[in-house]
């Protein structure tokens, strides 16, 4: 079965029409292909979902980049895994508060976006995900788990603005594993005087 049969089966399984664009843009509920006229791009926020992920989503196996915001999630599925060329997974403003252990089967995943969840402890498994860069948990209720970031040997960008953190362990940091480091409106209260690997975000 090719792509374009697929999203005729998604847009059924959605509810409505899908935009074919040149570039997807988050608020366009919308799909890119390639040259090849492979799905690499999907945009369906806002579709009321109501917590059930569309099958034919995982059918998409070039998919790179899934932008899939309020739509009442309270779950990622462990057949996530199945796309194995995604880089980026947007699930922004959901009720999600776990991850499955599949999530670290994504070997390319570069950019993962949880914020606004419900997510109180940040996942072990985390750590062990393979090309993982960037991840965002602005606007949860984490108030622990942060270890397992550091301890990943890719994260360099760690967004975690407004969450309930009054600790953090800034030891763990080594220099220069840090590109971004953003624990605004926490009220964390063990920040040192001095380490290497945190100076550069606080001047």
């Amino acid at each position: 079965m090719g792509d374009s049969q697929i999203i005729e089966q998604l847009e059924e399984q959605v509810g409505r029409k899908l935009k074919h664009v040149e570039k997807v843009v988050w608020f366009l509920k919308s799909y890119q292909t390639n040259q090849f006229g492979q799905v690499t791009h999907l945009s369906i926020p806002k579709l009321q979902l109501k917590g059930q992920w569309p099958k034919a989503i995982f059918q998409l196996q070039h998919l790179e980049y899934i932008n899939i915001q309020e739509n009442q999630l309270v779950s990622i599925p462990e057949k996530i895994a199945q796309l194995k060329h995604l880089k980026c997974l947007d699930i922004r403003i959901n009720q999600i508060s776990e991850l499955p252990d599949s999530i670290h089967d994504l070997p390319v995943l570069e950019k993962l976006y949880l914020g606004d969840n419900q997510f109180t402890i940040i996942p072990s498994i985390l750590s062990s995900c393979p090309g993982l860069m960037s991840i965002d948990f602005t606007n949860n209720m984490i108030s622990e788990g942060c270890e397992h970031l550091l301890k990943s040997e890719t994260i360099c960008n760690i967004y975690l603005k407004n969450n309930k953190l009054n600790t953090f362990p800034f030891e763990l940091i080594e220099e220069q594993q840090l590109a971004e480091l953003n624990l605004q409106e926490n009220v964390i209260q063990n920040i040192p005087d001095k380490n290497p690997g945190i100076d550069k975000f606080w001047h």
